[in-house]
């Protein structure tokens, strides 16, 4: 069970669902992750885009004030030493600048190309945590009830009743058709 598994479920947004709602629910949850971008999705960009083909002219014109950038980029994206790009770092990020000050891209082209580095994933595999079950929640929940009771001086008495109304709650939500609540 990790941390963030506990800190999440302490929110005030999963205390109303029964344990499969908010299993749903976290593993419904997504965030978004940079990520290193493959050289060759660069090129197809560049090149789907028609970018790459004013910094390839630029290249060759020496009379082009933005021709040494253009030599750089190439240089960067064509080397068969580099697999991988970081578009957080500060000089990517420089050079991203410089291709819309050279008029080789838009910034919208930019603002694309640099958006190859999101990665949509859901958060439990974010967070290393793995699809969760009514069940996960549940030994969860239990562990937060725990230190909930222990701070608030309940009994133990409490807890199990807490943990047996919440299990009858969670299995009456979910067609239990002997159980009456």
């Amino acid at each position: 069970m990790s941390q963030a598994l506990i800190d999440e479920l302490s929110k005030a947004e999963y205390a109303s669902l029964s344990d499969q709602a908010a299993a749903d629910a976290i593993n419904a949850k997504t965030v978004t992750a940079r990520r290193l971008v493959p050289t060759a999705d660069i090129v197809a960009h560049a090149t789907m885009n028609g970018y790459r083909h004013k910094i390839t002219i630029a290249a060759a014109n020496a009379s082009n004030p933005c021709q040494g950038l253009a030599i750089d980029i190439l240089a960067y994206i064509d080397s068969v030493k580099i697999q991988n790009v970081d578009m957080d770092l500060p000089e990517t990020q420089e050079m991203l600048t410089a291709m819309v000050q050279c008029g080789f891209a838009t910034e919208q082209q930019v603002a694309s190309l640099d958006a190859l580095a999101n990665r949509t994933l859901r958060w439990v595999d974010h967070v290393l945590a793995g699809t969760q079950s009514a069940h996960s929640v549940r030994v969860i929940r239990d562990v937060i009830n725990g230190a909930t009771a222990k701070r608030t001086g309940w009994t133990q008495q409490n807890v199990d009743r807490y943990n047996a109304t919440q299990a009858a709650i969670d299995a009456w939500n979910h067609g239990d058709p002997d159980l009456v609540v």
